[in-house]
């Protein structure tokens, strides 16, 4: 595995034999919580994974930054890198990013999997309970902002596994957490762009996922069915008994999903 810097961005590139994976983390934690599946995916795919500006070992002075700050972000670690295409899964803020990033430039993607997430731009309220956060968390108020979150980024009660997650979540700095609240409340709507972008597209989504629920998700499936878009090819999952880290809770579901679109995506190019 190489570790490198990419205008401050801390990627970590896992060298295997075959197309580019990249996997795009989730507020609030890094790219630790992909583990699981950098495990799985290595010994076929390119596996990268990367900490999002402000988070893990990406943490910088300069912690003020927009969505499509991150959006630039992942098109310099591919050009980077040197990579024509790739596949790329991103959950919940990765999946926005990755939204915003197919709609940019679609030329750049064999595949697009995003999962619990969403294309509308936030409400008001929204707005309103992030800037809060950032007041919160700046006014000494992080440790009750967290958990109550992670109370929610879970369907299950293991204790190993929410130890998991808090302790990923604590390599994050008080500014990067907020820097990204403030990102998020920038992001725009891709509703309209994603459903007319030639990518193959698997949406997946968790059954007890009490913060970004299915329907989310559903939203973008139906918009591609009304639009009849000329995608080859779309599909859309639930993996069962899991709340938003589905990745993390029930990590054999999510990686058999991502494998078999994968494998469908080889096949057709194969016939193609």
């Amino acid at each position: 595995m190489k570790e490198i810097k990419v205008l401050g961005i801390n990627v970590y590139d896992y060298e295997g034999p075959g197309e580019p994976l990249i996997f795009v983390h989730s507020f609030p934690l890094n790219s630790g919580m992909w583990d699981r599946q950098v495990g799985h995916f290595r010994e076929k795919y390119r596996v990268i994974t990367y900490d999002l500006r402000g988070m893990g070992m990406s943490a910088d002075r300069d912690n003020v930054f927009t969505m499509e700050k991150l959006v630039n972000d992942f098109f310099h670690i591919i050009n980077h890198l040197k990579l024509e295409r790739v596949h790329a899964c991103g959950l919940s803020m990765g999946g926005y990013i990755l939204l915003r990033s197919v709609v940019k430039d679609p030329t750049r993607f064999y595949s697009l999997t995003v999962v619990n997430t969403k294309s509308e731009k936030d409400t008001d309220e929204v707005l309103l309970k992030r800037s809060n956060a950032v007041i919160k968390i700046k006014s000494g108020g992080r440790d009750p902002y967290l958990e109550k979150l992670i109370s929610n980024l879970t369907f299950s009660k293991d204790h190993d596994l929410i130890g998991e997650i808090r302790n990923i979540i604590e390599h994050n700095s008080d500014e990067g957490i907020c820097g990204c609240l403030l990102a998020l409340s920038t992001r725009t709507n891709t509703l309209e762009g994603i459903a007319s972008v030639n990518v193959p597209l698997l949406l997946l989504s968790a059954e007890k996922d009490a913060i970004t629920p299915p329907e989310n998700l559903k939203r973008i499936f139906n918009k591609f069915i009304e639009t009849n878009s000329p995608s080859g090819f779309v599909a859309m999952y639930e993996i069962s008994n899991s709340g938003h880290l589905c990745n993390l809770e029930n990590p054999h579901e999510f990686n058999t999903a991502l494998e078999w679109f994968l494998n469908c995506i080889e096949i057709e190019a194969i016939k193609g």
